[in-house]
């Protein structure tokens, strides 16, 4: 009964042990099983126990499987862990993107092949483990929850390259967009030099040439446009281009807007999570790994950065498209430019050959010609010189100073020729006199009388006169002319030319009438109206105007007729007759242009009444479809609200409102392609109404140039703009309607979530209390069990006492008893122990239980209370994520630092553990040997004497060490021998790696070529079909207007014949209406009716809109006497428009700067070249802004902002500031109210600041007046002030004029009123333009030119000098002779005097023929382009490090370091500002490792001042304390001539010197003046001497490190600090560096010895004991006392060789000294034992 007992209790053991959770837990379980298993295999009762040894056997088995399990899933869970780790690191950001592409791709690839493997492998690592599960394992909970993670991480690893696969495209197309953007400006930039170099011409060029270049520049434009499609092609492409800047950490700190990211694969984090498509908006991505994101919801995570993309539109890419569009277009800008210019000269050409021509006519060569010879030449130049008008106008080689030239020239010609032409003018009068045919006789006859007069007045002349005279023979010849020619007048004296001529006059005027009351009528409207009854009304008039045109079409067929009829008159008369070809060829052209003129308003007629056909069915679509959708979100959005207002209180309620808001969420997004539709049709609404404004613009401005009369045009709001301006509202609250569906369709799937899981909660107390009551009935029957184990319990007791009286002598039975016992006391303990673990696990249920009521309380609490308590939870866990954030960097860095202690610790650890087993076995020897002795007296005595014996043996081996040591020493010296050859061999291995490293880079740079060959094909494979495609669309295209134009063509000939038919008709009734007599017409006058004028046609044009008179009289810019006025019809729109201009439009702002032959440029380009500041043209265009428009000088157009924009008047970069200003105009939209508020209003609602409310209104006030917003008119102050425009302190503030503007030219503060009492005002636009300042005198300075002002301004000139240049006594050259020291060369060390060859030498090439060092020489070649220039000694030329590294006075390995010393000089840039600032200020920024920068700051004053980077010149130390270049710190640093300072090396004494005692050492070149630094002459003896009396010898190494993302220098410890290098690196890198020193050190009995010592370390090294050592040979010292190898290098020998002999002798001497340990210990423990046991033997005796 016992044993069965026992055994029950055994088995129950092993069957409730534990599992454990780990591999080390399951290892020490597999140790206590094994020492478990060992007590039952050597238990007495080992036949009746053979039950529990197999459970013992198959429990150690079934450990042995789980150990191997889980250390197989762990392996593969910290594999896939690795590379999830790799991909999370990575940075997809823009930086060296054409680099890292290549190869992620083939990293990627890899990846995925190396998933594959793994795959496999994993799907045998799953059978094996269903295996397990399957046979039951006893630890299947712990085997499936390590599956089930290494399951969960290898589906996030495929995610993972999801998101990579998706980075690897967007950034190959965001690399390759950029690439193609910038071949692409490239290639225009060559179009745009090669048309300014090839097409140059001037009033020199001759005509043929003129020609010639007219037909290059037509063919040039065929070139210029094939760059046209790949511009397009760009700006569409860019639209879809990714951001990566913002996912630099710095980039996204700077901008403005937040940034927008997209996740790329879904992602939960607790019970937040966003999916694959939301989007969210980035607030932190500090870190490279995890970026802070808040998602849809509003919720805050922790997302990886791989998962998120940051999606188009990337303003880089489309700015950078948008870029070249603009570069194309002003490369078109500046074709058109030059043709008007050529075709300007060609004209020009023309004139000017006319007007020589006619100005070389005299008398008698113009007797001898024809009139209608010199008729055709005065014909010619009127026609060239009306030509040269036209082609001037907007060209650049004729100003208005030339065209008024060319206009007295073309004066004087017209006058010569009169005057020569003053003998005819009898014949014109007579031809003129009277165009009635009543009175020619009578005319006639008025005309011979007259001849006759002048005949006789001509002879009384000529009788003083000689007969032969050439003025006497001509005016007889006249006369004769004059009297032959009336006499044919007298046969033609009842011709009806002039009666003709008079009808055909009529003719022209009346239809001149009509034509020009259609012109004016079409020129009214500037666009159309998006009333469809307007459009109708205005369809409707265009069709009265054409049917009124057709009625009046009798009007040109007479013209017509009346000008054959006098062709046919005029050329009756006979050739002698002098004949009016001149008026007829005139009154030809005027018909012609008349008949061009009524052919042309017809065209604009028919076109304007189609293209409104098809504006009225697009706008009536789309009004149509818009107002369904806007009238469907009104709906959905008032059921949105009724459901997020709906209250609901269990389940089952949710789930139906989350069905319903399914379905309403589901049908707004069915939406959006109806959204998307009407977007569209908006966009062709607004094409089209666009074309159709460009159509009548088009026509205006023909009409303008035609008459050369201005038509007045009103700027106003586009209808396109406002149809765009609905689609996007409409979209908008679409979006807003969508945004709020989903987020709340969201919402409450979280809450239905949230309310399933309390409900699974609910279970899970449910199914505790269940399992709680069935634990208590197991313990209630495990009570009763040991009750009745208790009872057998005593039973046995009673049995054994009877059992002992019995087998007393029995000691075998009685110890089996006793171990029985024993056994049944530690079951019952077992059982005691396992009935408290019941009892406490009871408490823990009852406990949890107790919890879980709680729980669902404060769940049921919660769930009340979550909305209201949403916001601030978000809050809460915001500011928690950042405490974690900032307390997990900390963490993570003592988490480093702790690692690499506790990696040291384990170390000694193990080495501990080593020592304790030793010392372990060491003691179980001893024991054995206590344990042997305590049996063995005997042997104790053989012991002692076998010690005794050892003991003479360890003298032996002592002996026998000292031979050792011999051996060791040879063994040494075969050890450096072999570490020799090691080194040689290592060597050419690296020699090897190299070659291979090189060829397979060869391999890898074609394997790159090979694939940039494969994706140049696909790319033009792509273009191939883009181009196909494009060529089938436009086939279809051009059927389609085929199609379409044979149609109109059909309707055209049905409308010809049509009209053929009625001009019959009407040529009938005309012939019917001639045969009747006439009569005149009887005027009727009636009586006078007063005349009321309707008021709403009453409009006035304002600023930017219209405004009426009865609001002109409101506010009082009109009298109300002028209102009755208009009223009534006595005063126009027009004469009452010319009273008010000022409030009207004001007296013009500054529209602009004009340069001499330049002409006029805006404010944007006078910016861009220079002259105007950023801020000046920034506050000009605001006043322009403020004022009503932005102005284009060139074109004398006005524009809005976004106009101004678009056509590049203004920078994009401006627009936001301008937008601001430009509401000072227009009014700034209440957000409360929707009302338009003025600049006063809306400074109060801090809007915008003061000082630019009162700069914008003080520009408005000097234009005209407080411009009124809703009215858009100017009121003067005071009025202002009365209708609540402005306050009583803006009113004051403006009395008082501040200077809220810089003058251009004095950049001092200036009023706007005063500012433009400075400009001109151009005669032929009336624009106020501003001069441009003259440039001031300058003189060349290091890099640059100086203006004198900043020469005086630095204390450099004075104030005689300044009177002097003025005066003219002192010229450029000679003031930069007296400042050559500031503006020029410098005193700096410029090159290498070779004593011992007599020879000047360049710095790198004394360091080419191994004079110098490569540290002092790049010292001494750093100073000097830090110093201004580097110097050719041999030359005497200065340049700069580029050229000097072309002409090859440095090498490459220097070029990088020697530009970044030169920046010295031209200035750092400061990577948050972006200005230029100076060396001291890179220090004080860290740009620029301080160390380094006082180097090259002691050389810039040594070598003349301190250079100012930003004026090009030096300075003294004085005023570069006033700008900022220097400090007394800094002052202080470099006049202590301590270590620190001491930074360049004396190569003759190798000593560190300040560069000023290194110069004070150098010699003065006699020929060149420059400075050289002397090498001495080795070989001199004296010199020798000299050189080695040196005693102590310095020479420091420091390690720089420069940041790879920000350029800054800094120390290895700085560096270690910001994680830019590992512990094991910085170690390395700090013994590094190092400070040798060379000293002696003599001792009490005066002998003395070298030591090199490392004052950094505190390490010495004597130099005799390394030689004797062998350390060094003599060869190396020699050379050390001679120079040839300088201190650090002599040093790093010492070390480098002594740390390799103290690791021979550790590696030599470690296991003899083990052997002697352990020897040791053992008689140690042996004379121990003796010394405790030899009393006892001594007693027992």
């Amino acid at each position: 009964m016992y044993l069965s007992c026992v055994s029950v209790c055994m088995q129950r053991l092993i069957e409730t042990s534990p599992w454990g959770e780990d591999a080390a837990a399951i290892e020490q379980l597999i140790l206590n099983q094994n020492k478990f298993h060992s007590s039952i295999q050597r238990s007495q009762e080992v036949e009746r126990a053979r039950d529990e040894l197999k459970m013992s056997f198959v429990r150690t088995g079934q450990l042995r499987e789980l150990q191997n399990m889980i250390e197989e899933i762990s392996r593969a869970i910290m594999w896939v862990n690795e590379r999830e780790e790799e991909e999370l690191v990575f940075n997809w950001g823009d930086k060296n993107i054409d680099v890292y592409i290549p190869k992620k791709q083939e990293s990627y690839s890899k990846l995925m092949s190396a998933l594959e493997v793994k795959e496999k492998e994993l799907n045998k690592l799953k059978q094996k483990v269903d295996g397990l599960l399957k046979n039951n394992h006893p630890a299947s909970d712990k085997i499936e929850a390590y599956m089930d993670t290494l399951q969960t991480q290898w589906s996030w690893l495929l995610q993972i390259t999801k998101c990579i696969h998706v980075h690897l495209k967007e950034n190959a197309a965001y690399s390759q967009f950029f690439k193609e953007a910038n071949e692409t400006y490239s290639k225009l930039q060559k179009e745009h030099e090669n048309i300014r170099k090839k097409f140059t011409c001037d009033k020199g060029t001759s005509l043929e040439n003129l020609t010639e270049l007219l037909k290059n520049l037509e063919r040039e434009k065929e070139t210029i446009m094939e760059n046209k499609r790949q511009v397009k092609n760009l700006v569409n492409k860019s639209k879809s281009i990714v951001r990566l800047r913002p996912r630099n950490p710095e980039e996204k700190s700077s901008s403005p807007s937040p940034v927008i990211v997209q996740a790329l694969c879904d992602f939960k984090q607790d019970q937040k999570g966003i999916f694959k498509g939301d989007e969210g908006i980035l607030t932190d991505n500090t870190q490279r790994s995890k970026w802070h994101v808040t998602g849809p919801g509003g919720l805050d995570m922790l997302i990886p950065s791989v998962c998120l993309l940051i999606p188009p539109p990337n303003p880089l890419s489309i700015g950078l498209a948008n870029k070249n569009e603009q570069y194309y277009e002003a490369i078109m800008g500046i074709w058109n430019q030059l043709y008007i210019n050529i075709k300007s000269l060609i004209s020009w050409q023309y004139c000017v050959k006319d007007i020589n021509h006619i100005n070389s006519l005299t008398i008698t060569m113009l007797s001898q010609m024809r009139p209608e010879e010199y008729r055709n030449i005065i014909k010619s130049l009127e026609t060239h010189y009306q030509e040269f008008l036209r082609s001037s106008q907007g060209s650049e080689m004729f100003g208005e100073d030339e065209k008024k030239k060319m206009e007295g020239q073309y004066s004087g010609a017209q006058t010569h020729y009169d005057t020569l032409s003053s003998t005819q003018p009898i014949v014109h009068d007579g031809l003129t006199l009277d165009p009635g045919s009543q009175g020619i006789r009578h005319d006639l006859d008025g005309v011979r009388d007259e001849y006759l007069r002048l005949r006789e007045r001509v002879l009384r002349q000529l009788e003083g006169t000689a007969a032969d005279s050439e003025q006497a023979k001509f005016l007889r010849k006249e006369l004769d002319l004059l009297n032959q020619k009336l006499g044919d007048l007298q046969g033609l004296s009842s011709a009806y030319l002039l009666s003709y001529l008079r009808n055909l006059l009529q003719s022209l005027l009346q239809a001149e009438d009509v034509i020009k009351v259609h012109e004016a009528r079409l020129t009214e409207k500037e666009t159309t109206s998006l009333d469809l009854n307007e459009v109708e009304n205005y369809r409707s008039s265009l069709k009265q105007m054409k049917s009124e045109l057709e009625h009046k079409r009798d009007l040109l067929k007479a013209m017509e007729s009346d000008l054959v009829n006098a062709v046919h008159v005029n050329s009756q008369i006979s050739a002698s007759f002098h004949k009016c070809d001149v008026d007829l060829s005139k009154y030809a052209d005027l018909v012609g242009q008349m008949s061009d003129r009524w052919r042309r308003i017809q065209t604009q007629i028919d076109s304007r009444v189609w293209d409104l056909e098809k504006q009225e069915k697009q706008l009536r679509h789309f009004q149509q479809s818009s107002g369904v959708v806007d009238q469907w979100i009104d709906n959905a959005k008032q059921r949105q609200d009724t459901l997020q207002a709906a209250k609901f209180s269990d389940i089952q309620n949710l789930m139906e409102h989350l069905n319903r808001q399914k379905v309403l969420h589901s049908e707004i997004k069915g939406k959006k392609e109806k959204v998307e539709v009407i977007q569209k049709d908006a966009d062709t609404c607004a094409a089209s109404i666009k074309d159709y404004e460009l159509q009548l613009a088009s026509y205006s401005a023909g009409l303008e140039t035609l008459l050369n009369i201005p038509i007045k045009r009103t700027v106003l709001q586009s209808p396109a703009t406002v149809v765009r301006e609905e689609a996007t509202d409409l979209q908008s609250r679409y979006i807003e309607l969508l945004t709020r569906s989903s987020d709340y369709y969201k919402f409450l799937g979280e809450m239905l979530k949230n309310m399933e899981e309390l409900k699974i909660r609910n279970t899970k107390i449910e199914l505790l209390e269940e399992e709680l009551r069935r634990l208590k009935d197991n313990i209630q029957d495990r009570s009763e069990k040991n009750r009745s184990l208790e009872d057998a319990l005593s039973s046995y007791k009673l049995e054994l006492s009877q059992s002992k009286e019995q087998l007393i002598s029995m000691e075998e039975v009685k110890r089996t008893t006793a171990m029985q016992a024993s056994v049944a006391r530690e079951s019952l303990d077992t059982t005691s122990n396992q009935l408290t673990e019941l009892s406490d696990k009871l408490a823990r249920l009852t406990y949890q239980l107790d919890e879980e009521k709680r729980k669902r309380r404060l769940a049921e609490e919660r769930y009340t209370s979550q909305q209201e308590e949403y916001e601030a939870a978000v809050r809460r866990r915001q500011k928690e994520l950042d405490e974690v954030n900032w307390s997990k960097i900390d963490l993570e860095k003592a988490v480093k630092d702790k690692e690499r202690e506790l990696e040291r610790l384990r170390m000694q650890l193990e080495e501990e553990a080593t020592r304790r087993r030793g010392a372990e076995q060491d003691v179980s020897k001893t024991s054995m040997m206590v344990q042997q002795s305590q049996n063995h007296y005997t042997e104790i005595l053989s012991e002692r004497d076998t010690l005794l014996i050892k003991l003479k043996q360890l003298e032996q081996d002592k002996t026998r060490q000292g031979r050792y040591e011999e051996e060791l020493n040879r063994v040494k010296v075969s050890l450096e021998t072999e570490l020799r050859n090691k080194q040689r061999l290592q060597e050419e291995r690296d020699k090897i790696h190299k070659d291979f490293t090189y060829w397979k880079s060869q391999y890898e740079l074609k394997e790159g070529q090979m694939r940039q060959c494969d994706s140049d094909k696909d790319k033009m494979e792509r273009e191939r079909l883009s181009l196909k495609s494009d060529l089938e669309r436009m086939m279809v295209e051009l059927r389609t207007v085929e199609e379409r134009y044979k149609g109109r063509l059909q309707s055209s000939q049905g409308e010809v014949l049509d009209l053929a038919l009625k001009r019959d008709s009407l040529e009938r009734e005309l012939r019917r209406l001639q045969q009747r007599p006439d009569s005149m017409s009887i005027q009727t006058q009636t009586d006078e009716k007063v005349v009321t004028v309707d008021p709403s046609k009453l409009v006035f044009d304002g600023v930017r809109r219209k405004v009426t008179a009865h609001q002109l009289c409101d506010c009082g810019i009109i009298s109300k006497a002028t209102l009755e006025q208009l009223l009534k019809g006595k005063r126009t729109v027009e004469d009452v428009a010319v009273d008010i201009q000022l409030s009207l439009k004001g007296t013009g702002v500054i529209a602009g700067m004009v340069r001499g032959p330049q002409g006029r440029m805006s404010i944007t380009e006078a910016k861009t070249k220079n002259l105007l500041s950023q801020e000046s043209a920034i506050m000009l265009l605001e006043a322009q802004a403020a004022t009503g428009h932005i102005m284009d000088p060139k074109f004398n157009e006005k524009m809005s902002v976004d106009a101004a924009c678009s056509r590049g008047v203004v920078d994009t970069d401006d627009r936001d500031t301008l937008m601001t200003a430009e509401a000072a105009g227009t009014g700034f939209k209440d957000p409360y109210t929707g009302k338009l508020l003025s600049i006063g209003q809306a400074l109060k609602q801090n809007r915008l600041d003061k000082k630019t409310a009162l700069r914008l209104l003080q520009a408005q006030e000097s234009v005209g007046g407080i411009l009124d917003p809703v009215l858009s008119v100017f009121l003067p102050k005071d009025l202002a002030l009365d209708r609540n425009l402005i306050d009583e302190d803006l009113y004051r503030a403006l009395n008082k004029k501040p200077a809220c503007y810089l003058d251009p030219i004095t950049e001092e503060k200036i009023s706007y009123s005063d500012l433009r009492l400075k400009c001109r005002m151009e005669p032929a636009s009336g624009l106020l333009l501003l001069p441009v300042p003259e440039k001031p005198m300058t003189v060349q300075g290091l890099r640059g030119e100086v203006s004198v002002t900043e020469l005086i301004n630095s204390n450099l000139l004075s104030e005689t000098d300044v009177q002097k240049l003025n005066q003219g006594k002192l010229s450029s050259k000679e003031i930069e002779d007296k400042l050559k020291n500031y503006l020029h060369g410098s005193t700096c060390i410029a090159g290498i005097y070779d004593e011992a060859n007599n020879r000047i030498m360049t710095i790198y090439q004394a360091m080419k023929e191994g004079l110098l060092r490569r540290g002092t020489t790049l010292e001494l070649l750093e100073a000097q382009a830090a110093s201004g220039f580097v110097i050719d000694p041999i030359n005497n030329v200065c340049m700069n490090v580029e050229e000097a590294w072309k002409r090859g006075l440095v090498g490459k390995e220097f070029k990088d370091k020697l530009m970044s010393a030169e920046k010295a000089v031209t200035g750092y840039k400061d990577p948050h500002t972006g200005n230029t600032i100076s060396l001291f200020q890179a220090i004080e920024k860290d740009l620029i490792e301080k160390g380094h920068g006082i180097r090259l700051l002691e050389a810039q004053i040594a070598s003349g001042g301190i250079i100012d980077p930003k004026e090009s010149h030096r300075i003294d130390v004085d005023i570069a304390y006033k700008r900022g270049y220097f400090d007394e710190e800094m002052n202080e640093i470099l006049t202590y001539e301590g270590d620190d300072t001491k930074g360049f090396f004396d190569p003759n004494t190798q000593e560190n010197l300040t560069y000023l005692q290194l110069k004070e050492r150098c010699i003065t070149d006699p020929k060149t003046g420059l400075v050289l630094l002397p090498l001495r002459d080795k070989t001199n003896p004296q010199q020798m001497v000299q050189q080695s009396s040196q005693k102590n010898i310095l020479r420091k190494r420091r390690v720089v490190i420069v940041d790879p993302d920000t350029g800054k220098e800094m120390t290895v410890r700085e560096a270690y600090h910001k994680e830019l290098i590992d512990y094991d690196t910085f170690l390395d890198l700090s013994e590094q560096e190092c400070e040798w020193e060379e000293i002696t050190i003599r001792a009490s009995d005066g002998s003395a010895r070298m030591v090199v010592v490392d004052r950094k370390t505190g390490t010495q090294y004597d130099i005799q004991d390394s030689l004797d050592r062998g350390i060094i040979d003599q060869t190396s010292l020699d050379q050390y006392r001679l120079g040839t190898l300088t201190l650090t290098k002599f040093a790093d020998l010492i070390t480098s060789k002594s740390s390799l002999s103290e690791l021979s002798i550790t590696a030599s001497n470690m296991e003899d000294v083990a052997t002697l340990g352990y020897r040791l210990m053992q008689l140690k423990a042996c004379i121990t034992f003796l010394l405790m046991e030899t009393p006892k033997v001594i007693s027992n005796r």
